[in-house]
């Protein structure tokens, strides 16, 4: 099933996937489209991601335009606009799930899923002290996060490449 939806952390702790352990968001080493924490944010005016991969269609900005993240006052360059992707399973459902006029931020340290951007789609984001849950038209729940701290973590389907090796005698 696929579903249409329409700033800037360092040093944040959040858990990426299934792991019960806290990982730096901001380790540029390693930022594959794999291990970027994905974000609810209340604050965030646009979906923001970080990996090129993550991108279904996406057009580069001539020139970067400047993006300013209020709370710490920083700022960042915005590459390029387009439509992301990302997998999620509920309830052993897997759901893609769209965004739509997504920006691409590859300085930011975690993907940002706006708030507001998913209210204008009339879907439903529901909060409480455990979870984040949101909520497609229809009511059915399409995305799950986590609370970590004072962060809310999407918990996506990753899938680790995998290199296979032949060998002939």
């Amino acid at each position: 099933m696929q579903e249409m939806l329409g700033h800037e952390i360092r040093g944040a702790q959040v858990v990426s996937g299934n792991s019960n352990r806290p990982q730096d968001t901001c380790n540029n080493d390693s930022k594959s489209q794999f291990n970027v924490p994905m974000l609810i944010n209340s604050g965030a005016l646009d979906h923001c991601f970080v990996n090129r991969e993550s991108f279904i269609s996406l057009t580069p900005l001539h020139q970067p335009t400047m993006g300013l993240a209020t709370a710490k006052e920083s700022i960042f360059n915005v590459t390029g606009k387009g439509k992301a992707k990302i997998e999620t399973c509920i309830n052993g459902t897997n759901r893609n799930i769209t965004f739509e006029d997504t920006l691409h931020i590859p300085e930011l340290c975690s993907n940002l899923i706006s708030v507001s951007k998913l209210a204008a789609k009339g879907v439903k984001v529901e909060f409480d002290q455990y979870k984040a849950q949101v909520r497609s038209v229809s009511g059915t729940v399409i995305i799950m996060a986590k609370r970590y701290g004072r962060l809310y973590a999407i918990e996506t389907t990753s899938r680790t490449p995998t290199a296979l090796v032949s060998q002939t005698k």
